[in-house]
């Protein structure tokens, strides 16, 4: 049986083949969370999926995800993981972003486990290029191979130095997720200058108690001990926050 955490991996992972066996892979990127953890190895578990696309009308890929989440198969192969879905909302289908929640529930329990699949349709990034998932976690899950397109380490990490200075509430994970990152050997892309101030400030700003609530909480079991301390805490913020100094202009 699996924990939440990995429940709702599981279907991630799940919904991505299916979704990439339908749908022309050039059309989609993964980006955030699950990026980080299904391509660069990251001990943090992502709640939500997040994808960018690019040239498909709002009505086609409603028409996809809702035929994806319907179809026979995938529903048999959740029902192999022990999962089904309770229910499946689509609360905000725009121009720019289309989002549906799904209720997970795992076999024998009454509760059930939200999470959220969301699409942001723009212009893919530089560094997007179609590649299979971490094996370790196909081999975890016992599943078939994964192939899709992500963003590789360089593109993550601009794009977590944006999230991380234009969030209208910033979020502990992004310096987590930039340490990551950078302990990757990410290489400095091309960051527009004006975002870096706001970046550090936000930086700055982050809480141990919101680094426990929203990042600790989240990572593999056999890692949390290593993050639970305040000195901890206060290295990998500072590392981070040194590093976008660096990259000041």
């Amino acid at each position: 049986m699996w924990s939440d955490r990995q429940a709702i991996e599981v279907f991630h992972l799940l919904f991505l083949r299916s979704f990439g066996a339908r749908v022309d892979k050039t059309l989609f990127a993964l980006k955030g969370g699950c990026n980080l953890r299904f391509y660069h190895r990251s001990i943090r578990y992502s709640e939500d999926m997040d994808l960018d696309l690019r040239t498909m009308a709002p009505g086609t890929l409603r028409s996809n995800v809702e035929a994806v989440l319907a179809a026979d198969p995938f529903r048999h192969s959740l029902r192999a993981q022990q999962l089904e879905i309770s229910a499946v909302t689509a609360p905000k289908q725009t121009a720019t972003t289309q989002r549906w929640k799904i209720a997970l529930r795992l076999a024998d329990q009454r509760d059930t486990i939200p999470t959220k699949i969301e699409f942001s349709r723009r212009t893919l990034d530089a560094g997007a290029d179609i590649a299979p998932v971490e094996p370790e976690l196909i081999r975890r899950y016992k599943l078939y191979p994964v192939l899709v397109q992500r963003y590789d380490a360089a593109a993550a990490f601009a794009q977590k130095v944006a999230a991380l200075a234009l969030r209208t509430e910033t979020q502990a994970r992004d310096i987590f997720d930039l340490k990551l990152l950078l302990d990757a050997g990410a290489a400095a892309p091309a960051i527009s200058p004006a975002l870096l101030p706001a970046a550090i400030e936000n930086a700055m700003t982050i809480g141990f108690d919101d680094f426990t609530g929203q990042v600790v909480a989240y990572l593999e079991p056999e890692h949390q001990a290593d993050f639970r301390g305040r000195a901890s805490f206060d290295r990998l913020q500072q590392q981070v926050i040194d590093a976008l100094q660096a990259l000041s202009p």
